[in-house]
């Protein structure tokens, strides 16, 4: 394992890199969801890091600028730069690992960010969509639930509800509500990758538009249940911080074919 900067002097991103256990030429970029999902996630991320280098992978995760431990405060973050960011990462792996190819996992609106780099000018080996924030505008309305529950249990909801520019501890002005609600993964270009699957505790309407539209651009894409054990099941992945063994076997195995293939 080992932590790094990288980008430009100006803009320098915090990320760890993890290398094979074995000599490989694939590589792995994972992308966090947004700040008010990222703690939740940090601790899974470790783990499914570790668990694809010992698989034989070259790994990278990073922190976006302005969040973590990238440089930047976190009214910066706009879904364009965090955009930025993944092509960046992309750039980054490629030069650690010498790679021939390289897959994306992203996690809820990284999954948005790994998917819009694939109608970017990057393709993926395998795009990998973890419970992928596919509208912006029903994301931006699930976390104003959750921070109105929260608010709710910290006895703040009279001075809180009603305000614009944060959301769950975190700024969210305007702009970036604007911005983020205005991402739609079943529009655009064609996505580029060689094979799309999306993994999700149960299959809706968006994930069944979002493999119909990638599948007209010419891409398989397979829509995955993982289900969870008994006290997990249900509940919402952005609320638990660890990372259910069913998840990660299912990542690991799904990417098992990339050293192979």
């Amino acid at each position: 394992m080992k932590p790094l900067f990288f980008g430009e002097a100006e803009r320098r991103l915090y990320g760890v890199y993890h290398p094979p256990a074995r000599p490989s030429r694939h590589a792995v970029l994972l992308c966090y969801p947004g700040m008010q999902e990222y703690n939740a996630s940090h601790w899974m991320f470790r783990r499914l890091a570790t668990s694809l280098s010992r698989e034989g992978h070259h790994v990278l995760r990073f922190d976006y600028f302005g969040t973590g431990d990238s440089d930047g405060e976190s009214d910066v973050a706009t879904p364009a730069s965090a955009l930025a960011d993944v092509h960046t990462a992309i750039r980054e792996v490629r030069d650690l690992s010498r790679a021939r190819e390289v897959s994306l996992v992203g996690l809820r609106f990284g999954a948005a960010c790994a998917a819009m780099a694939c109608t970017s000018g990057f393709s993926a080996r395998q795009l990998v969509l973890w419970e992928p924030v596919i509208y912006g505008s029903a994301y931006v309305r699930e976390l104003e639930a959750l921070d109105e529950r929260r608010n709710l249990v910290l006895l703040h909801a009279t001075r809180t509800r009603g305000r614009r520019d944060e959301l769950l501890g975190f700024p969210f002005n305007a702009e970036v509500r604007a911005a983020t609600e205005a991402v739609d993964l079943t529009i655009g270009a064609p996505i580029k990758a060689k094979r799309v699957v999306v993994l999700s505790s149960e299959q809706r309407s968006e994930h069944r538009a979002l493999r119909d539209w990638y599948e007209r651009s010419g891409v398989p894409t397979e829509l995955r249940t993982v289900q969870e054990p008994d006290e997990v099941a249900g509940r919402r992945l952005r609320e638990r911080p660890m990372l259910s063994n069913a998840v990660l076997l299912e990542l690991a195995a799904e990417l098992r074919g990339s050293l192979v293939g």
